[in-house]
């Protein structure tokens, strides 16, 4: 017998139960000395069975669905991502013909390779897993056939044949980020399968635990039940957080307050939680907002642009569009530099951020263009909206780092619905039109659709 035993067989109750009040500070290892040394000598092989056999039984399911979601999922997340951001320069090279946006697709395009060389078919045991990552990869080789024919054309601004390529351009990479999808979703029901796996482990274990302890009688089962407790009630608190996290429900926390293995292994656990729901917020920035200004970018426009109309039809309110473009953009980058033009776009969103309602959306269409939707607004209250961002604009100083301050114009075109439009699409037309007829009279002024009106050319 150990010296362990031999001093646990000499507590009195009093002590006992002094120390199971102080259990949650004790580690595992010494909660079980002290359920050996309570229980009849016969029960040290079912206690010793229990802290070599079911306790790791118990954790090592788990330890697998956190290394999985760590490991498997991290470098298709990364592609996913890569993939939403590609897309990017193309379109803001079809807008503005600006041959930067060459650069920043080669830089992307250089991510996206590694990425997929990060994600190879060869890293998944599952052949279904290694034909979508082929398949995204197809797509994303169509995609790049186009994307460098488009980056290609010298004039690529009002080219109807490039706007097309553009949408074909898009679906390719729709389709290989709907392949990764499928991909992560293959993922989860393989953990499902493992924690499914995991609890059957758990209840043959306990079912013979529980044989073992009937045989030894009234005592040593109320001993080993006080033991268990101690140890399955925080394992099936984490193993339901498990299946949450299992399902998508990344901001679910277990909570167990022992300081032992337990509460160490819950606190790894809540990280990695943290850590992912940070990086699924991550994704979800980047796949909506413009990188430069922080607004929401070309994509969610016409996402929240259709939402709007749906959600204005259904309960008959108007909803009105802004369409704002910074007079002699060009100029800027002309004289100041490019750095100093973005400083203006980003001081820009800033500002039609702070000056706007919680619920109009403000989106970065392309270029120095930017649209802002106005949920339950008329053309009356939208045009004095836009009149107002307008001379606010004016008499901003805006920051660019050369010391004197730099002071712009813009041109706003007002459209709203359903007086000048009947979908979201001829909104944004409506919109469009009365911005060049702003330019076209002089620009820094806002002017609202004229239904009558013919349309005026593009200025330079």
């Amino acid at each position: 017998m150990s010296p362990v035993t031999a001093t646990a067989l000499h507590l009195s109750p009093k002590t006992i139960m002094k120390s199971r009040l102080s259990g949650s500070r004790l580690s595992l290892h010494t909660r079980f000395a002290l359920g050996i040394g309570v229980v009849l000598l016969p029960f040290l092989g079912v206690a010793a069975l229990g802290q070599s056999y079911l306790l790791p039984r118990l954790i090592e399911p788990l330890e697998d669905i956190i290394r999985e979601l760590t490991e498997e999922m991290e470098p298709v997340e990364h592609l996913q991502t890569t993939l939403l951001q590609v897309s990017m320069p193309v379109n803001d090279y079809l807008i503005s013909a600006d041959p930067d946006e060459r650069l920043q697709f080669q830089q992307l395009r250089q991510r996206v390779e590694l990425a997929f060389k990060e994600a190879s078919p060869e890293h998944f045991t599952k052949e279904e897993e290694r034909v979508l990552i082929k398949s995204a990869r197809a797509e994303w080789v169509q995609a790049l056939v186009l994307g460098e024919q488009l980056l290609g054309l010298p004039s690529p601004i009002g080219n109807i044949e490039a706007a097309q390529d553009m949408e074909v351009f898009d679906a390719h990479l729709d389709r290989a980020v709907a392949a990764l999808d499928k991909l992560s979703t293959s993922f989860y029901h393989e953990l499902d399968h493992d924690r499914a796996e995991a609890h059957n482990i758990r209840t043959r274990a306990l079912q013979t635990t529980l044989a073992a302890f009937v045989l030894t009688g009234a005592i040593s089962l109320f001993a080993i039940m006080v033991l268990a407790r101690s140890i399955t009630r925080p394992l099936e608190t984490m193993r339901q957080g498990a299946t949450k996290l299992a399902q998508g429900d990344l901001s679910h926390r277990v909570n167990i307050s022992s300081h032992d293995e337990m509460g160490e292994l819950a606190a790894a656990f809540n990280t990695m939680a943290m850590r992912l729901e940070a990086d699924q917020v991550a994704l979800s920035e980047l796949a909506y907002r413009d990188s430069l200004t922080g607004l929401y970018n070309h994509r969610s426009f016409y996402t929240f642009l259709d939402d709007e109309f749906a959600r204005s039809q259904r309960f008959n309110q108007t909803v009105s569009l802004l369409v704002l473009d910074i007079d002699f953009f060009k100029r800027i980058n002309d004289i100041h530099g490019h750095l100093a033009g973005d400083a203006v776009l980003k001081e820009l969103g800033e500002l039609l951020l702070r000056d706007l309602r919680n619920i109009d959306r403000v989106c970065r269409y392309g270029g120095e263009e930017i649209t802002v939707i106005l949920p339950g607004t008329d053309i009356e209250a939208a045009t004095e909206t836009a009149e107002r961002l307008r001379t606010e604009i004016e008499a901003h100083a805006f920051d660019i780092n050369t010391g004197a301050p730099l002071h712009i114009t813009v041109s706003i075109g007002v459209a709203s619905w359903p007086t000048h439009a009947k979908n979201a699409e001829s909104l944004v037309a409506a919109a469009d039109k009365a911005l060049y007829q702003a330019k076209n009279s002089g620009r820094n002024r806002v002017v609202r659709h004229e239904p009558t009106s013919s349309q005026p050319q593009n200025p330079a």
